[in-house]
């Protein structure tokens, strides 16, 4: 008898889950600065759909998606983090403020460049993919085969 291995997510579409356990933000306890999940699913679904934006409204316009129905897992999950990314990072700058206490000072909202710097690599790979897919996809329908 074989073992299977059940997936803790979903084939047809990305869920919080999914999403959560690739950025680490899925367990209160591990944050230890924040002791909290660090993204709410309003964010979880506005980084989501910001993502099929993006390929909604670059040409060629081939189909257009919403989140829930976008066939491309994977590349999802990228773009999704980036927005995430961003999305800390703007919170990150607004908060910033650092203060001196006796023996030394705190700055533990410095972490903008950092999101920043991870969300565009992402978003770079995503929006590569976006425009390789996008071409692939609009010569198929033109000429039959693309390989």
């Amino acid at each position: 008898m074989t073992d299977t291995i059940t997936p803790i997510g979903n084939y047809r579409y990305l869920t919080d889950l999914d999403i959560r356990i690739w950025l680490r933000d899925s367990n209160p306890a591990v944050n230890k600065l924040l002791d909290n999940l660090e993204f709410s699913p309003e964010e979880l679904r506005t980084a989501q759909t910001l993502t099929v934006d993006a390929w909604n409204e670059r040409p060629p316009f081939i189909r257009a998606y919403q989140y829930t129905e976008f066939p491309f897992r994977f590349a999802l999950l990228k773009g999704t983090a980036a927005n995430l990314l961003f999305i800390a990072a703007n919170l990150y700058r607004r908060n910033k403020l650092v203060y001196t206490i006796p023996g030394g000072s705190v700055d533990d909202q410095s972490k903008a460049p950092d999101y920043d710097t991870m969300g565009q690599r992402l978003w770079d790979e995503y929006i590569k993919w976006v425009d390789l897919s996008k071409r692939a996809i609009n010569i198929s329908e033109g000429w039959g085969i693309v390989g």
